[in-house]
């Protein structure tokens, strides 16, 4: 591969990242919006199956997401088998953040995973446990 197919490639995996993340939030704000207005007094199957599907709209996400992410790591591979480049752009994330002894690759999946995590049990908190007040 030339620098610019991977430029390329780098790019066009940059967009589905930012989509994948932007439906994850949609559809974080829309289980958001109906836990408010329909299923804090909804039976509890109709919450279960509700979290169900949500859970597994998530979990689609995440898979996508590793997906990805390997093809950016290879992209990373193939880049740093170019030698000297263009742009002199040393690498896309592979550098090590001192402080953190992790990649950025790596600080920015464990952030976007603890931020899921925090996101999702909190959601799994108003969906199952936090008894909402009446209207």
């Amino acid at each position: 591969m030339t620098e610019t197919d991977i430029l390329s490639v780098r790019n066009e995996l940059t967009d589905i990242v930012v989509s994948v993340v932007s439906v994850s939030f949609a559809m974080v704000s829309a289980y958001i919006v109906g836990l408010w207005l329909f299923l804090k007094t909804a039976p509890f199957i109709l919450r279960a199956l509700s979290f169900v599907v949500f859970s597994f709209g998530l979990a689609f996400m995440g898979a996508l997401t590793v997906g990805i992410h390997e093809l950016l790591l290879g992209t990373e591979r193939a880049w740093s088998k170019l030698g000297k480049t263009a742009t002199e752009i040393p690498g896309f994330g592979s550098a090590t953040i001192a402080p953190l002894g992790m990649t950025q690759y790596e600080a920015a999946a464990c952030l976007g995973a603890l931020a899921f995590v925090a996101i999702y049990a909190a959601l799994f908190f108003l969906t199952f446990i936090y008894r909402w007040p009446p209207d």
